[in-house]
């Protein structure tokens, strides 16, 4: 039999410690339902008064993760006159720190999600590269720091993610057989081109490895060494007509390979 019960955690940041501890405790319990309710960025007396007398009404337990002493007094001290179970998770462990150490803690909320511009800057490359992932959203490919070419299986999307998590927005665009690259490509402006090639017998080991792996049958044309020169010739003919001179992925990383565009990109 399944019993219900409510919880409310209150935090003066995002309430994700909460969350995440409460979450460890309630899978010991798999007959409970709980009812969650979070309550973030909490920092003045009046909003937490509301919150705990809701709590004292719906028969909760409330969990704490508040940093500025006052509000912990003043929740505790409630609780404990309206016999509300409160759990305050942060401040045994941060009495012991101090009383250990002799520091005495910033007591500043959300330090654990402390975001500053140059993470903003990362978080809009990582969503830029996934857009731009595989010629998708071609029409803005224009707003990319850099575009990326190759055929199928030379590393695009890894490079692409590399890159963008060093702040850099990025496309990649795959160079299929019988697919011609659309005329807005040519036409881009303010943007680095990279184009990838590797030795094609490098490239049908890698293939057969990619059609093992998802239980496709090889060979096929997709493998086929005769049909991968042709695409690679094509791949050329393309870097050419972009005056790319191509990265040869044969030997290197991922990360060699992005450590060389991003020293193209700084000349």
């Amino acid at each position: 039999m399944m019993t219900q019960m409510n919880l409310y955690l209150i935090s003066d940041a995002v309430g994700e410690t909460a969350h995440q501890v409460t979450a460890a405790t309630l899978l010991q319990f798999p007959n409970v339902t709980p009812h969650v309710r979070t309550f973030p960025f909490v920092n003045d007396l009046k909003e937490l008064k509301q919150i705990m007398l809701e709590a004292k009404a719906q028969q909760a337990i409330v969990v704490l993760t508040l940093v500025t002493p006052e509000l912990v007094q003043w929740a505790q001290d409630f609780a404990a006159e309206q016999k509300i179970p409160l759990i305050d998770y942060l401040s045994p462990l941060t009495k012991a720190v101090e009383q250990l150490t002799h520091q005495t803690p910033l007591r500043k909320p959300g330090m654990r999600h402390a975001i500053n511009q140059d993470y903003f800057d990362q978080m809009a490359a990582v969503d830029f590269a996934v857009a731009h992932d595989d010629g998708q959203n071609i029409q803005t490919f224009g707003a990319a720091d850099i575009v990326v070419l190759g055929v199928s299986r030379t590393s695009k999307t890894p490079i692409s993610m590399y890159l963008a998590n060093q702040r850099l927005k990025v496309a990649n665009l795959p160079l299929i057989p019988g697919t011609p690259v659309p005329d807005s490509i040519y036409q881009l402006k303010d943007v680095h081109f990279v184009g990838l090639t590797i030795q094609p017998e490098r490239l049908a080991a890698v293939r057969k490895t990619r059609m093992a792996a998802i239980g496709l049958p090889s060979p096929n044309h997709y493998t086929d060494l005769s049909a991968i020169d042709t695409e690679l010739v094509q791949a050329r003919q393309v870097f050419h007509k972009l005056n790319i001179q191509p990265i040869d992925m044969t030997n290197r990383s991922v990360e060699e390979a992005a450590a060389l565009i991003m020293e193209q990109i700084a000349d």
